[in-house]
């Protein structure tokens, strides 16, 4: 259905739907499909919804004055990014320096439970994209932070790939452009690279990752004897699923039927405090005491 044509102002149906209460009488003196006109207009409000983006880009200002930073992500997780930081910045050869003021920051969603930051070229006086010509080299690294936080009675944990990719590159002769995205605390880093089939790149990362990381970005652009630019470049963050979190009762970050699975039969029966979690409780939860497991459970089962 995305593919159709989204309502026009140019569509009889659309107009009609703009009628107001005050004009509905002189309407029916001239129509004699009036109600089948209000059920075209509910129709035209429906489709303009179904069509309407997938997700909003929001922004976060740039890495030398961030705002607010969050989104959520279909009533399962929402992501906060926080403490952006300019590290360091290089240039030489012509090319230009950069600063944190040209790098600005949008948030949004990937799709399915992922958040998504894109990084993009301020414009300014040095240009729209970040550049690098003949002889010139230029590069700039900045850190940030990324928490999840679960919506709903499941609990959610990181989970693989991060990824990250060039939509907007290009580069001429033996120009480069490399962007770098490390995963600071599990040590993690994947590299995406101004060439054909080299743009995207997945981070593996390994489970049971505590719910705030540290993440940053270095970017590297070599003009060589060509050149190269990068418009924009993203960070893609997953979870796992609000499904399969909602039997990590203790909140570790695995499943296991002698702990998970106890609790929920114990709970189940009707144990409630020490009786439902002596010896039911895995190895680093996030959940322990009786009352915050007796609260998660009963968030699932009511």
């Amino acid at each position: 259905m995305r593919g159709s044509s989204v309502p026009r102002e140019s569509d009889s149906a659309y107009w009609r739907c703009r009628i107001d209460a005050t004009s509905e009488t002189s309407y029916r003196s001239r129509t004699t499909n009036f109600e089948a006109d209000r059920r075209n207009c509910v129709a035209a409000a429906l489709l303009t919804i179904l069509w309407s983006p997938l997700s909003q880009a929001a922004s976060c200002g740039t890495i030398a004055a961030p705002t607010a930073c969050s989104v959520n992500v279909g009533g399962v997780v929402k992501y906060t990014f926080s403490n952006f930081t300019l590290v360091n910045a290089t240039a030489a050869g012509g090319a230009p320096l950069y600063s944190g003021a040209d790098v600005s920051i949008d948030v949004a969603t990937g799709g399915g439970n992922t958040g998504l930051l894109t990084f993009s070229k301020v414009s300014n006086a040095s240009g729209t994209v970040f550049l690098a010509n003949a002889g010139g080299t230029t590069s700039f690294k900045f850190s940030y932070n990324v928490a999840i936080e679960a919506l709903g009675a499941a609990g959610v944990v990181f989970g693989s790939p991060f990824t990250v990719e060039l939509p907007l590159q290009s580069h001429a002769g033996n120009g480069s452009g490399v962007v770098q995205f490390i995963i600071s605390e599990p040590g993690v880093s994947c590299t995406a690279i101004t060439l054909a089939g080299s743009t995207q790149s997945n981070c593996i990362v390994p489970g049971s990752q505590p719910a705030t990381l540290t993440a940053g970005n270095i970017t590297t652009l070599s003009g060589n004897t060509g050149n190269t630019s990068i418009g924009s470049f993203t960070n893609l963050y997953n979870v796992a699923t609000a499904l399969g979190q909602g039997l990590d009762v203790d909140g570790n970050g695995s499943y296991s039927a002698t702990t998970d699975g106890l609790l929920v039969i114990r709970y189940l029966l009707g144990l409630r405090g020490a009786s439902l979690i002596n010896g039911a409780v895995g190895a680093s939860p996030t959940r322990s005491s009786a009352p915050s497991i007796e609260a998660y459970l009963g968030a699932l089962t009511h």
